[in-house]
């Protein structure tokens, strides 16, 4: 049995409604070397029906069937079945591009790179994808070569808003960067950024190429169109904790300043500003501050002098 030179690990619960779209778009994929294991993660809907019936079709399709364990225990799971030299991940609301695979296999090859992505275009929940549907940027696409200093690593956090550092289903990992490198089980959401500052420092050469690879279902399913409730502040404690090991581990003090700079800004809009604006929930989000608020893993040094105070009166107040 060959192996394939792509392992696709696609983690699904309960995504049924737009999982035939994201096997298609696996399916019709330019380059074909590829195996795709599907981690369904204890699905009630009828995923396993749709799951079970492309692997009958196609081979390729890998089916994997587990209790409710979470998105990052399925793409663990994902993870440790791939044999493929390269990993890519997608999410089963989500579609690649046609030449997705083609393209950053292709870079990730030419440029001997650890680690590959392209770019990630949202598109609006009821999103087909059609056999018309577009690579953009595909002819002589062009692209950044990076390597695992602070300094390269710091550029991909202003790359744009199609080339987001925490999405991993828009990229290509070699698969030896994760023979020890793993999702966190107990992080949702939270886990990817986490596993992105920590599989970084190990790729030594990086490669961001401005062609869209992704199509980025705005699904009514998806984390961010959640309510806001205490799930939407909860992971933010053990999520702080972990990004002070990987950085105390990993990052120099500058990297450390630049990053805390943008990730405390956005722990202030999950909690004050999310909480205040919505006119409910300031007591819990306040009292999740307060297990953090003066430790290292809470940085608020990295805020400005306003929004200091601003964070200090809302944790007393509330």
């Amino acid at each position: 049995m060959t192996t394939p030179k792509i392992s696709i690990v696609l983690a699904n619960y309960n995504n049924g409604i737009y999982l035939d779209d994201c096997l298609r778009s696996v399916a019709k994929q330019s380059f074909t070397d590829w195996e795709c294991i599907v981690v369904d993660d204890g699905s009630t809907d009828d995923s396993k029906k749709i799951i079970r019936r492309w692997a009958k079709t196609d081979s390729r399709f890998k089916p994997l069937f587990q209790k409710n364990s979470g998105v990052s225990a399925a793409r663990n799971r994902g993870i440790e079945r791939a044999t493929g030299e390269w990993v890519a991940f997608l999410d089963s609301d989500d579609c690649f591009a046609p030449d997705a695979l083609k393209i950053l296999y292709t870079l990730g090859e030419q440029t001997n790179a650890g680690i590959v992505g392209g770019g990630g275009m949202r598109v609006p929940d009821e999103f087909k994808l059609g056999d018309d549907t577009p690579t953009a940027y595909f002819v002589s696409p062009p692209f950044i070569m990076l390597h695992s200093n602070p300094v390269d690593i710091m550029k991909m956090f202003y790359l744009g808003e199609a080339y987001r550092f925490v999405w991993v289903w828009r990229r290509l990992f070699r698969r030896g960067l994760l023979e020890k490198i793993r999702f966190d089980e107990e992080l949702y959401p939270g886990e990817d950024t986490c596993f992105m500052l920590e599989i970084l420092p190990h790729a030594r050469r990086i490669v961001e190429t401005k062609s869209i690879v992704v199509y980025h279902r705005m699904a009514r399913t998806a984390v961010s169109s959640a309510p806001f409730n205490q799930k939407s502040i909860a992971y933010i404690p053990p999520t702080l904790r972990r990004i002070r090991w990987i950085m105390d581990t990993y990052y120099p003090p500058k990297f450390q300043r630049e990053f805390y700079k943008s990730f405390m800004e956005m722990i202030m809009f999950e909690t004050v500003v999310k909480s205040m604006t919505r006119g409910r929930m300031m007591r819990q989000a306040a009292q999740v501050l307060r297990t953090v608020y003066g430790r290292p893993e809470c940085p608020t040094k990295y805020l400005s002098p306003v929004k200091r105070l601003i964070l200090w009166l809302f944790i007393r107040v509330f």
